[in-house]
């Protein structure tokens, strides 16, 4: 068993995509590093550390259950300018129901908050890179969920692979965030265009919903051409461009049909198997010939182990969907 940063104590701060296509963010919090971990094409676990015990007692009669919950520490800062992250550098330990992945410290010294629009107050930091080109997009989930979105075009498609958008087209490219958002704001008030999906949805409808390119950039053309007759949207600088299909940047290639897909269950705090892909932030493991998804997002800012070349858990199989075209 080679447990990946052997000896330190391991976060998982993220995941993300880049030529090697996509991988799991560490944090050795031990030496104060990040690390990349590709996952394509790799067999491994990913264990969430400790595994959540239930422990019963009983005193004076009464019967108490404790519950050990998974430890939990900041991921780190980043920086809006260059692009790095940091180890958080006060090793602070998050509360096990803290809504947030990092502590106040590194909240304010990132300074980012992706809804600024809403916000009361500002960061320098924020200021800045909204004054920074962004773009505006349509991304695909299924023929019913279609998102509006904006990001940094220093960013790249980036942020569309960490939501998982099977399928995405620019609609729209501006000198700040500011323009950008008076295009989203009136793209999301149109009906049938979403902003904002749950993780857990997102996952359910990758073993749900039937993938195809060409049904993706036909029902985005068609959004688009739809759009382009509101006035509102036109008035915003509205100007799609060509449909993407974004499958190569999850799998190195087409990706797995749905009837082959389904959701990881059976285990508790672990998943693994030959990973085959990630999509936003759900892995995709093979095992026995099967396709399973396992949703990692929730498990930012967990300690965990990293384990090369082991299985650690069976997953369940259900009955296999069969399509008759």
């Amino acid at each position: 068993m080679t447990r990946f940063l052997g000896g330190s104590t391991t976060v998982l701060a993220g995941y993300g995509f880049d030529d090697e296509g996509p991988y799991l963010k560490l944090n050795d919090i031990d030496r104060g590093e990040s690390a990349r971990f590709p996952v394509q094409g790799r067999t491994f676990s990913l264990r969430r550390l400790p595994r959540r015990r239930c422990v019963g007692f009983a005193v004076r009669g009464k019967t108490f259950t404790l519950r050990r919950l998974a430890r939990r520490l900041c991921t780190g800062r980043f920086d809006l300018q260059t692009n790095e992250s940091v180890v958080c550098p006060l090793d602070v330990e998050l509360l096990p129901d803290s809504k947030e992945t990092a502590c106040p410290a590194c909240l304010e010294a990132t300074g980012f908050n992706p809804s600024f629009y809403y916000a009361d107050f500002i960061s320098p930091q924020q200021r800045a890179y909204n004054q920074t080109p962004h773009f505006v997009y349509l991304a695909y989930f299924s023929p019913q969920h279609v998102k509006a979105g904006i990001s940094s075009e220093r960013r790249g498609i980036e942020r569309l692979l960490e939501q998982g958008a099977r399928a995405a087209c620019v609609v729209g490219r501006f000198a700040n965030a500011d323009e950008a958002r008076a295009l989203e704001a009136a793209l999301c008030a149109q009906p049938g265009v979403l902003e904002t999906m749950r993780a857990s949805l997102k996952a359910r409808l990758l073993v749900e919903e039937r993938y195809d390119a060409g049904e993706a950039a036909r029902i985005l053309d068609e959004a688009a051409s739809h759009l382009a007759a509101v006035s509102a949207v036109a008035a915003a600088g509205f100007a799609p461009e060509e449909a993407r299909d974004l499958s190569s940047f999850y799998f190195d290639g087409p990706s797995p049909d749905v009837h082959d897909l389904q959701l990881a269950e059976g285990c508790d705090g672990v998943c693994g198997g030959r990973c085959v892909g990630m999509v936003g932030g759900a892995l995709v493991f093979e095992q026995g010939g099967l396709f399973f998804v396992a949703p990692i997002r929730e498990w930012e800012s967990h300690e965990v182990d990293v384990l090369e070349d082991e299985v650690l858990c069976a997953y369940e199989a259900a009955p296999q969907q069969f399509s008759l075209f």
